[in-house]
């Protein structure tokens, strides 16, 4: 199986660097640990960015990236917490709640890290959810699994195995959410999906030299979600490159 080819940079340098995202992390995550009571106006025309968070996380690992786009003039952003223990089903479940509770009208944009990115996906394809999202962009989602899965035996590790139930039930599903942009940012030096391949989407942007925390403290995964979120042509391009999976597909 073809993938992305691996960074030059050297691996002391890459694994320094997800240290310190992995570092930076932590230190955020007490800052999420209260759930996020916000709700949208009621009104008709508005648009709603929706941060979903990945396994073990919740929504402080956003904060960087939600600073960034509020400084460049999205205002209106919720996040989305679960508990991924409880399996990726039942967590497009409490999204699609979630939704319907915080977002009162208007139209949403999803933004998804890691396994949010298939809690996403259940939502859209198989719980109508595509009526309310205009785009959903994935960071380091394990669309088609992971190999890492195969060492955990939790049942969010048993559902991230490429040759799982719920996958082999999303990709025939894969054409149900017809209305939905959707865009997949790759870690060109994710850790966590292995192969990078089994990341990649429809619109495919590779970041090189980054890893899959680091994904979330990235200026050029920032600029990349802007572009798509706000089109905006003099952001094109910076660092973040848009390519073509070798035998990929969402």
């Amino acid at each position: 199986m073809r993938d992305f080819p691996a960074s030059a940079r050297p691996a002391s340098v890459l694994v320094a660097r997800e240290v310190a995202a992995f570092a930076a992390w932590s230190l955020l995550h007490p800052f999420g640990w209260r759930p996020q009571r916000k709700r949208t106006p009621r009104q008709q025309h508005q648009r709603t960015v929706v941060f979903v968070h990945g396994w073990g996380s919740n929504r402080s690992g956003f904060l960087p990236l939600s600073a960034y786009l509020r400084a460049h003039g999205i205002r209106q952003m919720l996040a989305f917490d679960y508990q991924s223990s409880a399996g990726i089903e039942r967590a497009g479940l409490a999204l699609r709640d979630f939704l319907r509770h915080a977002v009162r009208g208007g139209r949403i944009d999803l933004v998804c890290h890691s396994l949010g990115g298939v809690v996403a996906r259940v939502y859209l394809e198989q719980l109508a959810g595509s009526r309310r999202v205009d785009r959903c962009i994935t960071l380091g989602t394990p669309h088609r699994g992971t190999y890492n899965a195969y060492w955990l035996g939790t049942r969010v590790g048993r559902e991230l195995r490429p040759d799982s139930a719920l996958l082999e039930r999303l990709a025939r599903t894969a054409g149900q959410a017809p209305g939905v942009r959707y865009t997949s940012i790759v870690a060109g030096s994710d850790n966590i999906i292995i192969p990078r391949v089994f990341a990649a989407g429809d619109d495919l942007v590779l970041v090189p030299d980054v890893g899959h925390l680091g994904m979330l403290f990235s200026p050029a995964v920032a600029r990349a979600v802007l572009d798509r979120l706000l089109p905006a042509p003099n952001l094109r391009g910076a660092t973040a490159t848009s390519v073509e999976a070798p035998n990929a597909s969402r």
